[in-house]
């Protein structure tokens, strides 16, 4: 611990071989001079660091956890995040944060009719969102970026700066932010991820080291990531071939409008004409799903044809109108055989979860419809999602960086991550909503500062 080439301080296995000790051999003898047992410390009385990593899957991380990575930690559960799969959102959701007014930083306020650019706010002005006020510590937007250029040193910086901001926390419980684990990630893809878990681990070896055992600590992650390199498209052209004008503003039915920001898998379209529109991208052979309101249905189409999610007393159902287009037919039909639809086939948000939690689409209706209903103030009229290894970003993002690996879209592998603990009070898989409510049943983050 001290890089003097002595080991002093180990981790042992207790009776039923988990580790659980912190042992100090402090004159270097060989042996152990004292000992303190992690499971005699009770939540209530010692720190809590809750760290908030950014983009690591699910399957991928918990396949580290089986290898004996971070083992002192229970075992970790499956999160499944709001729709579209994006850092903000799903962290102004677990957080507690009020609705952002749009699902990127860039995005089109109809009734200005402008595109509002936070990008610049939160780069120049150091405007943070409600979200990251509810930070122990969060790089800024402007770091945020770099990161993205070399992401190893601002990696490692950020495992000190969460550490001073523990160590320096007046309050019984620190959450932390880890933005450049994004960037190791997009950067690097899987051998991001293994330097994210080691760094990681690190970190929390010497917080275990230096408060003799004394700590909670609580990881967690927004969202997965596909691991599989993707290829920048173009949204404007199939557009522009089929009539539309792609604009700044939105005057006529054939004026669109882009909200593209980073090289992901989700972006969306303004536009008065949202079917049409969706038509001519579903066709489109990288894209995934083609999403957008039909009165008071959702409509999801892909290039085989269109389903419908409805509503009604917050259940919800899944209808194909001439294509299955979530591959959910036998999820529907279980459900209708258990007992779990209404007669007119709506189900509950709990029966859904558990049906979907490992299928191509987790948990699809109820992400599908909370997108266009409260997930932000401007939801746009039409979202899509690309086929892993494309993405649809702004391209001058691929002067500075070769995507290994991206996010943002509906399926399994963009979604899923984890929750992992030393509290014991997680059992099982839930919602990113669900998390901090689990972790700290009592706690209601702090706002710091006033932007």
């Amino acid at each position: 611990m001290h890089a003097t080439g002595r080991a002093d301080f180990a981790l042992l296995t207790d009776e039923n071989h988990r580790l659980d000790i912190v042992a100090y051999d402090d004159d270097h003898s060989g042996r152990f001079n004292r000992r303190y047992r992690l499971s005699e410390y009770t939540n209530d009385d010692v720190p809590h660091l809750i760290i908030l990593l950014d983009s690591l899957p699910f399957d991928a991380f918990e396949q580290r956890y089986h290898e004996g990575r971070l083992a002192w930690f229970d075992p970790p559960a499956k999160v499944i995040p709001p729709f579209p799969s994006m850092t903000e959102l799903i962290y102004t959701r677990l957080l507690r944060a009020p609705p952002l007014p749009g699902m990127i930083d860039q995005y089109y306020d109809p009734q200005s009719k402008r595109v509002q650019n936070n990008v610049l706010r939160r780069a120049i002005e150091h405007y943070r969102e409600p979200w990251e006020r509810r930070l122990h510590y969060g790089m800024s937007e402007m770091e945020s970026g770099l990161s993205y250029i070399d992401p190893r040193p601002w990696f490692g910086a950020e495992m000190a700066r969460a550490k001073k901001a523990f160590d320096d926390s007046p309050d019984r419980v620190t959450v932390v932010y880890i933005g450049s684990a994004s960037s190791m990630m997009s950067r690097y893809g899987r051998a991001g991820m293994d330097e994210i878990i080691e760094g990681v681990e690190r970190l929390c070896l010497r917080l275990l080291y230096d408060r003799q055992g004394a700590v909670k600590i609580s990881l967690l992650a927004d969202h997965g990531h596909n691991l599989v390199e993707s290829k920048n498209i173009s949204l404007a052209d199939p557009l522009k071939r089929a009539g539309y004008h792609v604009a700044g503003h939105i005057d006529g039915n054939r004026d669109v409008v882009l909200e593209i920001n980073g090289l992901v898998t989700y972006a969306a379209i303004r536009t008065w004409e949202p079917e049409s529109v969706a038509r001519v991208l579903a066709a489109q052979p990288q894209i995934e799903l083609a999403m957008y309101m039909d009165g008071e249905r959702v409509i999801v189409r892909d290039g085989r044809g269109a389903a419908a999610i409805e509503c009604r007393q917050h259940k919800v159902r899944y209808v194909p109108i001439d294509a299955d287009v979530l591959n959910y037919a036998s999820v529907v039909e279980s459900l209708r055989s258990s007992g779990k639809a209404d007669a007119d086939g709506f189900i509950s948000d709990d029966d859904w979860f558990a049906v979907t939690l490992d299928h191509q689409f987790p948990d699809a209706p109820r992400r599908i419809w909370d997108a266009f209903h409260g997930t932000v103030v401007h939801p746009p009229e039409l979202m899509i999602t690309m086929r892993d290894g494309y993405c649809a970003g702004l391209p001058e993002y691929e002067k500075f960086i070769h995507m290994a690996s991206t996010h943002g879209g509906l399926n399994q592998t963009n979604s899923a991550t984890f929750v992992m603990t030393m509290t014991g009070r997680v059992k099982g898989p839930m919602k990113s909503k669900q998390v901090l409510s689990v972790l700290e049943p009592e706690f209601e983050p702090v706002v710091h500062g006033d932007k």
